[in-house]
């Protein structure tokens, strides 16, 4: 979806949004439209001030194009339409820090959690193993469970 054939920034996507148009994807963004996306869902959302709630949250691989797929599909899978958790690996684990400080405790997930990380070899690639890696240890310090399928 192009704003009259310009690329999307995040005042687009906002705007749109308290217009009530939810039909906004980020999958078709070009990469510099997905920073505004996550942009965007930062200031609709804004950080993540509760605890992960114990449920089991999907992560396919096979979504993720791009880095910036990643953190567009991780805000998406934990905290619906619009969520935000972070635009890199050092954002992600500072949305840890920001549910701690607001909820007042080191327990920022609750007991169950579990991250599904289906075609990981895919998230591999394009993350790289090291931080695939990274994120994992993320995840597990947390307190998710993880399962890689």
């Amino acid at each position: 979806m192009k704003s009259n054939n310009k690329e999307i920034n995040s005042e687009y996507i906002l705007s749109e949004w308290k217009k009530g148009n939810t039909r906004i994807d980020w999958q078709p963004l070009t990469i510099k439209e997905k920073r505004q996306w996550l942009l965007a869902c930062l200031k609709w959302s804004g950080l993540p001030k509760q605890k992960i709630p114990s449920f089991d949250y999907t992560i396919d691989g096979n979504d993720v194009l791009v880095d910036l797929d990643f953190y567009c599909l991780l805000g998406e899978v934990f905290f619906g339409y619009r969520g935000y958790f972070g635009q890199d690996l050092y954002g992600f684990n500072d949305c840890f820090c920001e549910i701690a400080l607001f909820e007042k405790t080191k327990k920022m997930v609750e007991k169950g959690a579990k991250v599904i990380i289906k075609n990981p070899e895919n998230l591999k690639q394009v993350l790289t193993d090291e931080i695939f890696s990274e994120l994992l240890k993320i995840f597990h310090s947390k307190g998710f469970l993880i399962e890689l399928v």
